[in-house]
């Protein structure tokens, strides 16, 4: 604990130093402005971005993927000792194969939303998370009915990609919603990762259901939740961008 402990310490100062405070620039560069502008007046307010229903599509697309994540990472251990026989150390050091995916898989799935934005606009970024959903719920679906301990890992890091890969394409589409309210947005959206993984660890508590079957409710869930994000790529397809996005498609000037 001692290690990150240091390590978060150090780059929290880092942070400070070395980063900007808005992507307009430094609060204390950017005060006098404020003051010369009606702007705050015009922000919205948490309530106002609580009730763009956008928000509550991406709040569920996160807790289909992080929340999943967080759940795999507190349960995957105890799936393979169960299933498979095999021993505390060797689990582990599978499991950990699905932690160490987010070295690369979760930075791809914002690099393909890029892409699919430059090609396709908004409507391309949200068609790539919900592919990306879709993906990872019946990989788990899948998963859950392997019984050979080779295809087990092999189908874990398949639905592993797809799901880290959804984290990264659900905050490629967060800068979209409110140009004035990114951090609100973003943190209402990151709530939703918490939230789906208290909800997925009830299913693991269950005493009526085994790790196969829990999981397996789990990925019919993240399909459904994929559909959803189908409907708000359609919906998405008849909305015009409004004042508050379009902002956000032009390049930030230095």
């Amino acid at each position: 604990m001692v290690v990150p402990g240091v390590a978060l310490f150090v780059m929290g100062i880092l942070y400070y130093k070395f980063t900007q405070d808005y992507p307009e620039g430094n609060g204390a560069a950017l005060k006098p402005l404020a003051l010369q502008s009606n702007d705050n007046a015009t922000r919205p307010s948490l309530w106002n971005i609580c009730r763009d229903y956008r928000v509550w599509v991406l709040f569920l697309a996160y807790g289909a993927c992080f929340g999943i994540e967080i759940t795999i990472d507190n349960i995957a251990t105890l799936y393979f000792v169960d299933n498979f026989k095999l021993g505390i150390k060797e689990a582990g050091l599978i499991a950990g194969l699905f932690g160490m995916m987010n070295l690369f898989a979760r930075a791809l799935g914002g690099i393909f939303a890029d892409r699919a934005g430059r090609a396709f606009g908004l409507r391309g970024r949200i068609l790539l998370l919900a592919i990306f959903l879709l993906c990872e719920g019946i990989g788990l679906m899948v998963f859950s009915a392997s019984a050979s301990l080779v295809w087990s890992i092999v189908l874990m890091l398949v639905f592993a990609l797809f799901l880290k890969m959804s984290n990264g394409a659900t905050y490629a589409v967060v800068p979209f919603i409110n140009k004035r309210a990114i951090g609100m947005v973003s943190g209402v959206v990151g709530a939703g990762g918490n939230v789906g993984a208290v909800l997925a660890g009830f299913l693991f508590k269950s005493e009526e259901l085994s790790y196969r079957e829990s999981l397996f409710i789990i990925g019919i869930a993240v399909v459904a939740v994929s559909l959803v994000s189908f409907v708000f790529m359609a919906a998405t397809s008849r909305m015009t961008l409004n004042d508050s996005m379009k902002p956000v498609l032009e390049p930030v000037k230095a």
